[in-house]
């Protein structure tokens, strides 16, 4: 008997494995067919595991720690662990061209996975195939109430991907209206020797001419105002005059315009309103006057940098991350006092200085019309901002470390979607910790990594925290505090073309160089500021009416 009691509690122990085995296959094996929404909120995981597909770039900033990998990650397991969804990654590649190319050609073939994000035109090229599903249904009932939120938050941005009342994606929105408008950039150590000596705050433009000769006079600048080529930085300065105007340039965002309405309500781009013809007679006298290099056709951006940094030129127009790129390289030649400070544009007489707000949502996360289970997917959005934006979210150092250190705050793409007013909280939060000493409502990487950078350069004088201290930490002088003024005062100007350009726009070859070619030769004054009207219809002759009327016929009243 005992010969046999030790087979048979072998064999015992060896069907509990196999069952226990079969069991754990069994609620581990996942499905794409349909499986029922589970009753509850959008927490309440599916009762059998629902598999989901993707694709994605990646970049070099997409870390892992250990032996994780796109597939099997803090955030792939938070979606299986909380929600019973598997993700599977079907192929993935280095952000640029040939990620679009791939993309395109399986957009092309019809060959697209149950969910990806998309630029616009692959959006409507996807429409136009009868490729996406309806989400209306599955959006307002599985989504959490903070992703419907959204909406409300950045006006006019759901609209963009509603079709005859029907919600075709959802949008990824962006960080927020306060990164957008532009300041004026200083050189601080300069600016405060300026103030020393009994010149006056720079509110007005005659203020800031003073400034500029000054620089010139007793600092040994060459020239006024940082300037490039292609004439962006230079468009920056239009509230200055009262008029706000796009990158007809080069870089990011080329062959943009600014739309809003003029006093008849038709929507023009800057350029066409009047107060454009201010500007050009300003720009026009600071290139006599010296303020504006006297080769500023030869200055490309590279070089406009190297200007400021060798003390060649004491102001810039640029945007709010310009601490990231002078400043240090200023500190390290010149002294900590040397970096640049951000104040809020100067104005002529008659002008209250308004903040331009651009569309900026890129991407478009959409869903495959054959995709059985969509409820995940909204389930996973919410999820994945509950952890990332959420300031009620209760994360342990573990869990904080893993789902949002460094960059791996992108890893869920594309099942992310960006809280509009992130980089609001963001600086809300960084101040009130300056300020108090407490950290601990820094709920998200973003708000840590600011904070413990401005105090870096605050405590240290570490030139790598600049880029923060001047963005935000900067209490009562930086780029954030200038944009919040515009945005409590209710001073801002949306861009009227909010949203994607207008599908005729794919068949207009946008004429810029007119206008670049143009504004150029009044500025040098081979031509007068009088022939602007005429340089104008030369504009909209080439295609420029044909973009206006699109404008209009989309995005007017």
């Amino acid at each position: 008997m005992k010969k046999l009691f030790v087979p048979l509690m072998m064999l015992t122990l060896l069907l509990t494995l196999m069952m226990v085995t079969g069991c754990r296959n069994q609620s581990t094996r996942s499905t794409r067919d349909a499986v029922p929404v589970p009753a509850g909120g959008w927490d309440t995981p599916f009762e059998t595991t629902v598999n989901i597909t993707a694709v994605r770039d990646v970049t070099a900033g997409l870390l892992f720690d250990g032996d994780d990998t796109l597939d099997d990650n803090p955030w792939t397991r938070l979606f299986q662990d909380r929600l019973n969804i598997e993700v599977e990654y079907v192929w993935t590649m280095p952000a640029g061209a040939e990620y679009t190319d791939r993309l395109n050609m399986a957009i092309a073939s019809g060959e697209i996975p149950d969910v990806l994000d998309v630029g616009f035109i692959q959006f409507r090229q996807l429409l136009e195939a009868g490729l996406l599903l309806d989400l209306t249904h599955y959006y307002h009932n599985y989504t959490s109430e903070r992703i419907r939120s959204f909406a409300d938050r950045s006006p006019g941005t759901l609209d963009t991907v509603t079709v005859d009342g029907r919600i075709m994606g959802i949008p990824n929105y962006y960080f927020g209206v306060i990164d957008q408008p532009r300041t004026m950039w200083l050189r601080n150590d300069w600016y405060q020797e300026w103030r020393a000596e009994g010149g006056p705050e720079l509110l007005t433009v005659a203020q800031f001419e003073d400034f500029m000769r000054w620089t010139m006079d007793e600092k040994g600048a060459e020239y006024g105002i940082a300037l490039e080529n292609l004439l962006t930085w230079l468009f920056y300065t239009g509230p200055m005059f009262g008029v706000y105007l796009g990158n007809p340039g080069g870089g990011f965002g080329a062959g943009t315009h600014f739309w809003y309405p003029d006093a008849t309500g038709r929507i023009l781009p800057g350029e066409a309103h009047p107060e454009f013809i201010t500007a050009l007679t300003y720009w026009a006298r600071w290139f006599e006057e010296g303020f504006i290099s006297s080769d500023f056709a030869a200055i490309d951006s590279a070089r406009g940098e190297e200007d400021i940094v060798a003390g060649r030129v004491g102001t810039q127009p640029w945007l709010q991350w310009n601490g990231w790129v002078n400043s240090p390289h200023l500190v390290s030649l010149w002294g900590d006092d040397a970096y640049q400070i951000p104040i809020n544009f100067p104005t002529i007489p008659g002008v209250e200085l308004m903040g331009q707000a651009n569309f900026a949502s890129g991407t478009i996360t959409v869903v495959h019309r054959d995709f059985q289970n969509p409820a995940a997917l909204m389930k996973m959005i919410s999820l994945a901002d509950e952890i990332l934006f959420c300031l009620d979210s209760e994360l342990t150092d573990e869990e904080f470390h893993d789902f949002t250190a460094g960059r791996r705050e992108w890893a869920p793409v594309p099942f992310r979607i960006t809280d509009p007013q992130t980089d609001i909280l963001q600086y809300q939060h960084v101040v009130e910790a300056l300020r108090t000493g407490d950290t601990s409502r820094l709920y998200t990487a973003g708000m840590q990594l600011k904070h413990n950078e401005s105090r870096a350069w605050m405590d240290d004088r570490d030139p790598s925290g600049l880029g923060s201290y001047l963005q935000m930490g900067r209490i009562a002088g930086s780029a954030y505090s200038a944009n919040w003024e515009l945005i409590e005062r209710g001073a801002l100007i949306r861009n009227s073309l909010w949203g994607p350009p207008p599908v005729e726009f794919n068949d207009i070859i946008n004429p810029s160089d007119i206008i670049l070619t143009g504004v150029t030769q009044i500025i040098i004054g081979v031509r007068p500021v009088s022939d602007w009207p005429s340089i104008l219809a030369e504009w909209y002759a080439a295609g420029g009416q044909a973009m206006e009327d699109a404008v209009n016929l989309h995005f007017g009243q």
